[in-house]
């Protein structure tokens, strides 16, 4: 079970560590880009225009304009576009203008989304193309209605929308707002609307990621062993096994010295002896075999049973990761193994 648990967790934090570093990278990125330029403000015009002087009694009072138009708007405010005052009317159909001397609806084209559009962009580029279209899409995606795209050839490719209804600025898209775009979509995991940071594949993940942190946690405390507290005897008193090690191409065996209940594996190789091994001692690889000659060999462990052959493990080979010196024991070891070793 705990070996299952091993793997499962080493796959899943793999998993999981990509869509970090995804998250680092991107939220860096998006860190990085100038607000100024990713919202298209650096470029804007910021100019107020001057009031326009009217003679008393030339505008319409809202209850004077034509009766359908108003009769289910919930809001009628007074405004300026291009230098000419107007009713701005919302209902539940959308916005309108009206026009606040003759009580005309407006309407922009697209001559009026392109000039609207100029008197917006400050930057250095010409209109090279305009087109309609609808919103929502990605890049009006929080608005709704026709609305006139007009596109400059500057060098951040800068697109402003204009609605075909009020002649608002919808938007100002660039390239450094569509990079950020990109990134913010890594970002929160929605990789169709690009705006939902509460959408059900970041919870998935997010999840995966505590099951992951326990799971772990269920690991760290399942490999501790007796030596590994052996710092809380107060006493000091530590008892060692003698372990013989038979190496085929040394005469004699060497003897060394364990403290009782350490990880036969770990504690060889503070003696520098070194056992073939590409985990790293976790019990995943089946290289650190070595074969007890001793009566009476230790038990098989599950992750034995899966990475030594049966006919080896009924001869006393052992994964020494798996095995805790708990007695005095003789191993039989690989051929050459002691060269290194002190």
């Amino acid at each position: 079970m705990m070996s299952f648990l091993k793997k499962l967790h080493k796959w899943v934090g793999l998993i999981i560590g990509l869509q970090v570093l995804l998250w680092l990278s991107s939220g860096l990125v998006i860190s990085v880009l100038d607000p100024a330029k990713v919202n298209g403000r650096e470029w804007m015009n910021t100019g107020i225009a001057n009031p326009i002087p009217l003679p008393p009694g030339v505008l319409l009072e809202a209850d004077q304009l034509p009766g359908p138009l108003t009769a289910d708007a919930f809001a009628i405010n007074l405004a300026v576009v291009r230098e000419q005052p107007v009713y701005r009317i919302r209902a539940g159909d959308g916005e309108k203008l009206v026009n606040a001397i003759d009580g005309s609806i407006l309407v922009f084209d697209q001559a009026d989304a392109e000039e609207l559009a100029r008197r917006d962009f400050t930057g250095k580029g010409a209109i090279t193309a305009t087109s309609a279209g609808i919103a929502p899409d990605l890049e009006t995606r929080n608005h709704s209605g026709p609305y006139w795209k007009v596109q400059f050839s500057d060098e951040a490719d800068t697109a402003i929308y204009i609605s075909a209804s009020t002649g608002d600025v919808l938007e100002r898209r660039n390239q450094y707002w569509r990079v950020r775009d990109f990134f913010w979509m890594l970002h929160i995991m929605d990789y169709q609307e690009r705006q939902d940071f509460n959408n059900i594949l970041i919870i998935i993940v997010s999840l995966i990621s505590i099951w992951l942190g326990l799971s772990g946690f269920i690991l760290l405390f399942g490999s501790f062993t007796r030596h590994d507290f052996y710092f809380l005897n107060l006493t000091g008193q530590r008892e060692q096994v003698l372990i013989t090690l038979i190496d085929p191409a040394l005469a004699e065996p060497k003897i060394i010295s364990l403290r009782k209940g350490s990880n036969l594996f770990l504690s060889l190789a503070t003696h520098n002896i070194n056992l073939p091994s590409i985990c790293g001692g976790g019990g995943e690889c089946g290289k650190c075999r070595v074969q007890v000659v001793s009566e009476n060999p230790p038990p098989e462990t599950s992750i034995e049973q899966g990475l030594v052959p049966k006919p080896l493990r009924n001869k006393g080979f052992r994964l020494a990761c798996q095995h805790e010196a708990e007695h005095d024991i003789t191993l039989m070891l690989k051929e050459r193994t002691l060269e290194g070793g002190h």
